[in-house]
C-alpha cells in the first residue's frame, strides 16, 4: 500500500473505520479465554489476579507484534482482517493508521474480557475505545490533565462513559488524526528508513498502549 505523505488523516473517518474494522466481542472473548486456559493449564493454583496478569501480558505480546508487522509492510490487508473496508473509508495513509488503532482496540477489549467485563455491553466497547485512544495520545504527548493509569485516570474514563463519551471519542480520534499524519511524512522517507520507523514506532505505541490498559484494569478492579 502506497502512503501518500501529503494525506492528512481525518480524525472522523478514522473513528468510523476503526469501528467498522475492530473485534468482535466473541473473538475478542475467544482469545481471552484461550490465554487463560493456557495459563491455568501450566499454573493450575494460580490466583486470579496474577492469572489476569499473565494473561494481559500475553495479549500486549500478540498485538505489539502484529502492530509492528502492519507498520513494516505494504500488504496490510493479509494482516488485518477488514482492513479493505478501513481502506474503503480513509485511504493511502490513513488506512495505515486505521490498521494500527484497530490492533490498539482490539488489543483492549481481548484485555476487558480477561478482566471480566462483558463486552455485549456498549459501555465496555466503548470503553475500549477510549483507553486505546488516551494510551495512544499519551504516547504521542498530548496529555488529557492526569495519567491513564492511575485513580484520577480510571475516575476520568468513569465519568467519559456517563457523559457524553461519544463527542469524547471523536475530540480524542480528531487529536489521532492530526499525530498519524505527522507520522505518516516519517514513514514516506525513502531508502527503506520509513519501514523501519513504521515498524518500531507502531510495536512501541501498542505495547505502551497496552501496558497502561492492563494498568488501568487492575487499578479498576482494586476501586
Amino acid at each position: 500500500m502506497k502512503n501518500d505523505s501529503k494525506e492528512v488523516v481525518d480524525g472522523s473517518r478514522l473513528l468510523k473505520a476503526v469501528e467498522a474494522i475492530s473485534i468482535a466481542p466473541a473473538d475478542a472473548h475467544h482469545i481471552a479465554d484461550q490465554y487463560l486456559a493456557q495459563v491455568r493449564k501450566k499454573s493450575p493454583g494460580i490466583d486470579d489476579a496474577t492469572a489476569r496478569a499473565l494473561v494481559a501480558d500475553k495479549i500486549v505480546a500478540r498485538y505489539a507484534k502484529l502492530a509492528g508487522t502492519v507498520g513494516g509492510t505494504t500488504a496490510l490487508a493479509g494482516v488485518v482482517p477488514g482492513l479493505g473496508t478501513a481502506i474503503a473509508l480513509t485511504g493511502g495513509a490513513a488506512a495505515d493508521a486505521a490498521a494500527c488503532m484497530k490492533l490498539q482496540v482490539d488489543m483492549v477489549m481481548c484485555m476487558a474480557a480477561a478482566y471480566g467485563y462483558d463486552l455485549n455491553s456498549e459501555d465496555a466497547r466503548q470503553l475500549s475505545f477510549i483507553i486505546a485512544a488516551g494510551g495512544a495520545l499519551e504516547k504521542a504527548g498530548v496529555q488529557a490533565g492526569t495519567r491513564l493509569a492511575s485513580k484520577a485516570g480510571v475516575n476520568l474514563v468513569r465519568q467519559y462513559l456517563k457523559g457524553a463519551v461519544l463527542q469524547a471519542l471523536k475530540e480524542m480520534f480528531k487529536t489521532l488524526g492530526i499525530v498519524f499524519t505527522r507520522k505518516a511524512l516519517e514513514k514516506a522517507l525513502p531508502f527503506g528508513i520509513g519501514v523501519v520507523i513504521g515498524s518500531s514506532a507502531n510495536y512501541a505505541l501498542t505495547r505502551y498502549v497496552g501496558k497502561q490498559a492492563r494498568e488501568w484494569f487492575v487499578i479498576d478492579s482494586q476501586m
